[in-house]
């Protein structure tokens, strides 16, 4: 007898089947939404390469892996990021301890000895599992006593809260990293140090390890503690009594930093508290501790040097009043509550106090402020060393910006300058004067005249600018090295943003008349030898006379990389000027501080009461022409003519012109036979994957059929590949301490590597935001406080990259900071001559000198030739609004200084953001912008006008020129195609639709017999009544 279906039974199998049914449609629908970035991160199908006859055995791997696997490729990464770290750990301070013997006894205290960084989070986090942790790395170079250990081994760390009257220390909800945090990354853990009370037995030299994480999203608390600690960056009440209850046991005492960020160490450098030795690791990667295991036993000589100056107390900084929150009175934003998608609803918006920050420090940012204020500030004391990183004279540096000891002594003296051209040419000497080998940074600086058109024009003139630096080889005891180091002497040049220029232009470059001091010095503080360069006139670098790097970058280039001095088009160079006009008018802005040497004293930064202001009026302007562009009506970008942007005819589309990607690889950007390409595009037809390029570029880039682009898969690595089997490195500003280019082309070369064995082409790093006040949340993601050391260091990391092929997408352009409201469209501002010389010249630098050489086929016959091309082909832009315009929509920064005046040529993809409105889109693409990254399908308000189209088809020429210079060339050649299989993840998708919807089949056909049986036997049942 067949179970009649209950009720029960009728709703558990509506129940089952309705579940069955919706989790099916919620996969595909999450399938066709997340597709491309699920791709990205699960792999997308196999790739089938359709070549054309007779080209089948030309040779197509134009970048050859050298190893077999990924795990071949990580240990071979694994040797040089040891090298990194190696020559990237700073010794700070040293009375003679070190090195230790081999095997020497220590006795390790504190909380870090056994809990270190060796990652970041977000963008710098990292899936290495083989990571040589401190208490490994330590025992294998020296003896360890555990007896501070066995005391801590069962108790929990505290950390104290926050002071009275401050903010508690989850107050921070600026992102969604900052919101699911709640606090922990501002809490400071140690033991309490009183568990060292009863300690017996401890021997030999106490080794403490101090730690400081970094983090995405979130900056570092600025505000106090409650047991006194003026901030996260300053050493706690436990800290310090941990180290003296070391130094107490032991008799000696190393302290480790194993800091992201720069700390206050005065009360280590002298006291009761006062360390033998310092050193700083930085976030250490996966082979930083086994580097200072090492060195501690002098098996390998520091040679790191600071990319930061350490002061002795940050609250005195200039940045200290101008960073973090602020808020306008008068104007409001909407920000989208990116935690409303965990709490299970929708994106949700609110309206909050438009956020800005101003940079009053103008260019005296970091060396620049301390060392000007040293030789202007009567009553300013500098402080002094005593030759060992202890204090001789307590003043406001510990340690100045290039700063570092050795074991051994370097005499370096400059033997030969040669002045006579464009270029100034140094030839300096480095002699090992000490009885261990080791290596040497040569700093090189130069100090220019403060004028009376300085002070008529507010151009401001640090006290010293660094110009060049250069790393020695190792140099044994008694031997020499002599290193040629060069500039240009418009690298001396200021910006005068207030200029005005003979064909109406505002701003440009002036390299003034007088006598400029070139100066070799140990480090930002210490001059060694100086030259005297004289210049004779006056040069302004405006449109009749731009400045040579403005020609060379603009210039077409060949063979061999050199500019050829003529632009694509015979058209004039564009010189230099003023592209941020609304960021000079709002700080020269009356009761908006500028810090100037006219008015040293006067003009110190001051921040605002309650950190709240009114906005001026221009600033409003910019605001509501950014919150209510409209790509059909605007003036300046939108589909008016005589805008900026305006296209009255729809570029030609489905051209029949047999090219491919391919053909174009080794290409210049404006030849002719990208027009030719980009005329083959089918707007229409491929308009999904069009969009899906343009508008959903997380992680990956979509393949175009028409011009046969392939699909590539990118990913974040500040800290190396956030991939499963890929190494993990030092964090970015222990790479920068190497002070060696060499080694970071090195570093992109594995980089590479590892990308070519993970199918990776696009890589979101090098980073190289300045360090503008030790309190950001990633200055261990980005190199230096000085835009020199940064731009030169990332060049090294991104030509490497680019040797294998693989897109660097150097971040974030520009003005990004900080952590706090990046992402909420905080408005920064800063003079047109700060922007210029210290936030946009790290990206400068790099776009202009990384140089890789690209392999081609270039004849029918399947030869391959090599042409020396630009390696800086990726940019992303930030988040955060320069003046009240979003970074990634600002013209005057991505057309006007980017690809104007520096001419590069290539990609840029914004960084990821959530929430923006459509328009956004359109505003990305006429300012210049390629790719928006998002996790999801959004589109622009605007597809199919002339003018989008022409934008669109801009944007697809930098994308297809970055792809076809990249390792997604790999396997074609000259005629080539490709065509995709389905994903595996999608076929598993369909199989599995496909065993849900049987299912909920069965269950309806069950539940159908069951009440067709039931009904049956009723009715029979009836029917036996009724008889």
């Amino acid at each position: 007898m067949t179970k009649k279906l209950t009720r029960r039974g009728f709703v558990g199998g509506t129940v089952a089947t309705a579940g069955l049914l919706g989790v099916t449609v919620a996969a595909n629908v999450a399938a066709n939404t997340f597709g491309s970035a699920i791709d990205s991160k699960l792999g997308r199908g196999e790739v089938a390469v359709h070549k054309t006859a007779g080209t089948e055995d030309w040779d197509s791997q134009y970048y050859k892996a050298e190893t077999s696997t990924i795990a071949e490729a990580k240990a071979a990464s694994d040797v040089v990021s040891e090298q990194v770290t190696d020559e990237g750990i700073v010794l700070l301070k040293n009375n003679g301890i070190l090195p230790l013997a081999p095997g020497a006894e220590v006795t390790p205290f504190g909380w870090g000895y056994r809990n270190a960084a060796y990652s970041g989070t977000g963008a710098a986090a990292s899936t290495d599992d083989t990571m040589i942790t401190c208490e490994d790395a330590i025992a294998q170079k020296l003896t360890v006593n555990t007896a501070a250990l066995d005391l801590v081994a069962n108790a929990q760390p505290v950390f104290p809260g926050a002071a009275e009257g401050t903010q508690p220390l989850d107050f921070d909800t600026n992102s969604l990293q900052a919101q699911m945090d709640a606090g922990e990354s501002a809490k400071i853990n140690e033991y309490d140090a009183s568990i060292y009370d009863g300690l017996s037995g401890a021997t030999g030299t106490g080794i403490v390890v101090i730690k400081r994480c970094g983090s995405e999203g979130i900056d570092k608390r600025y505000e106090g503690y409650d047991d006194g600690t003026p901030h996260y960056l300053a050493l706690t009440k436990n800290e310090r009594q941990t180290i003296k209850a070391a130094k107490d046991a032991c008799g000696s005492v190393i302290v480790v930093l194993n800091s992201a960020n720069p700390m206050e160490l005065a009360p280590i450098m002298a006291g009761e508290c006062e360390a033998d030795a310092i050193l700083w690791v930085g976030t250490a990667g996966s082979r930083g501790f086994a580097s200072l295991a090492k060195i501690l036993v002098g098996e390998v000589n520091p040679s790191g040097r600071l990319t930061d100056i350490y002061a002795t107390d940050f609250t005195a900084d200039p940045t200290y009043k101008n960073f973090g929150r602020f808020n306008y009175s008068n104007t409001q934003i909407s920000v989208v509550d990116l935690m409303s998608l965990f709490r299970g609803g929708e994106v949700t918006s609110t309206q909050e106090p438009r956020h800005f920050v101003e940079y009053q420090e103008g260019v005296y940012e970091g060396y620049r402020y301390y060392e000007t204020a040293a030789l202007v500030h009567p009553s300013f004391t500098y402080g002094e060393l005593d030759g060992q990183g202890g204090v001789k004279t307590p003043g406001a540096v510990a340690y100045p910006f290039g700063y570092g000891l050795s074991y051994t002594t370097f005499d370096k003296t400059i033997s030969s300058m040669d002045d006579s051209g464009e270029k100034i040419v140094l030839k300096v000497s480095v002699t090992n004067s000490g009885t261990v080998a080791g290596k040497d940074v040569v700093q090189v600086y130069f100090s220019a005249p403060y004028t009376d058109l300085d002070q008529a024009d507010g151009i401001e003139k640090p006290a010293c600018v660094l110009a060049a630096f250069a790393k020695t080889d190792l140099v044994a005891p008694g031997a020499s090295q002599e290193l040629e180091l060069s500039f240009a002497k418009e690298d001396m040049a200021s910006y005068d943003y207030r200029r005005e220029n003979s064909d109406g232009t505002v701003g440009c470059y002036v390299l003034e008349a007088g006598a400029y001091a070139v100066e070799l010095r140990e480090n930002s503080h210490e001059v060694i030898d100086s030259r005297s360069v004289q210049i004779t006139s006056t040069t302004y670098f405006d449109a009749a006379n731009p400045r040579q790097s403005e020609v060379d970058g603009q210039s077409v280039h060949d063979e061999s990389g050199a500019p050829t001095g003529v632009t694509f088009d015979g058209s004039p160079v564009i010189a230099a000027s003023n592209q941020f006009q609304t960021l000079n008018d709002y700080m020269d802005t009356p009761g908006v501080t500028k810090l100037s040497r006219a008015d040293w004293a006067g003009t110190q930064p001051a921040g605002y009461a309650d950190r709240t202001k009114d906005a001026p009026d221009m600033a409003l302007e910019e605001f509501d022409w950014f919150d209510n562009f409209d790509p059909q009506s605007d003036s300046k970008l939108g589909n008016v003519q005589g805008s900026q942007v305006f296209a009255a005819e729809a570029p030609t589309s489905r051209a029949q012109n047999g090219l491919s990607l391919i053909d174009l690889r080794g290409v210049e950007y404006n030849d002719d036979r990208w027009g030719l390409l980009l005329d083959q595009i089918d707007w229409d037809g491929e308009r999904e994957n069009i969009s899906t390029l343009l508008f959903q570029a997380a992680y990956q880039t979509k393949e175009i059929n028409s011009v046969s682009k392939p699909a590539t898969t990118d990913a974040d690595g500040a800290m190396g590949w956030s991939s499963e089997g890929a190494s993990s490195w030092a964090a970015a500003n222990l790479q920068a301490a190497t002070w060696n280019v060499g080694l970071m082309r090195e570093l992109g070369r594995h980089i590479g590597e590892e990308a070519l064995q993970l199918k990776l082409t696009g890589w979101y790093a090098p980073a190289v935001n300045i360090h503008r006040s030790p309190f950001s949340g990633r200055v261990y993601e980005y190199y230096s406080e000085d835009p020199v050391v940064s731009g030169m260091i990332a060049a090294g990391a991104i030509a490497g990259a680019a040797d294998k092929g693989c897109i660097s997408y150097l971040k974030h352009f520009a003005l990004n900071d900080q952590e706090t409201d990046r992402s909420n469209y905080i408005a920064t501002w800063a003079t047109e001559q700060a922007v210029r010389e210290v936030y946009l010249k790290a990206f400068e630098v790099a776009v202009k000198n990384a140089k890789t050489e690209v392999a081609y086929i270039s004849d029918d016959q399947g030869t391959v030739s090599r042409r020396t091309v630009r390696a800086t082909t990726g940019i992303m832009s930030s988040q955060n609004s320069i003046g009240g315009i979003m970074g990634f929509c600002h013209r005057g920064l991505q057309a006007g200084v980017l690809r104007g005046e520096w001419g590069f040529s290539g990609a840029v993809v914004t960084d990821l953001f959530t929430g923006a409105p459509a328009k956004d889109r359109d505003l990305m693409l006429r300012a210049g912008g390629n790719m928006y990254m998002a996790m999801m399908p959004v589109e622009a308000a605007d597809y199919d006008s002339p003018t989008a189209r022409l934008a669109m088809r801009n944007a697809l020429h930098g994308i297809l020129y970055a792809t076809a210079n990249s390792n997604a060339m790999n396997g074609l050649v000259p005629g080539s195609s490709v065509t995709y299989e389905m994903s595996p993840w999608r076929k598993g998708l369909l199989a599995g639709s496909a065993v849900a919807c049987v299912g909920a089949a069965a269950i309806v056909a069950n539940m159908v017999h069951k009440k067709r049986s039931g009904n049956a036997e009723a009715a029979d049942e009836q029917t036996s009544q009724d008889k």
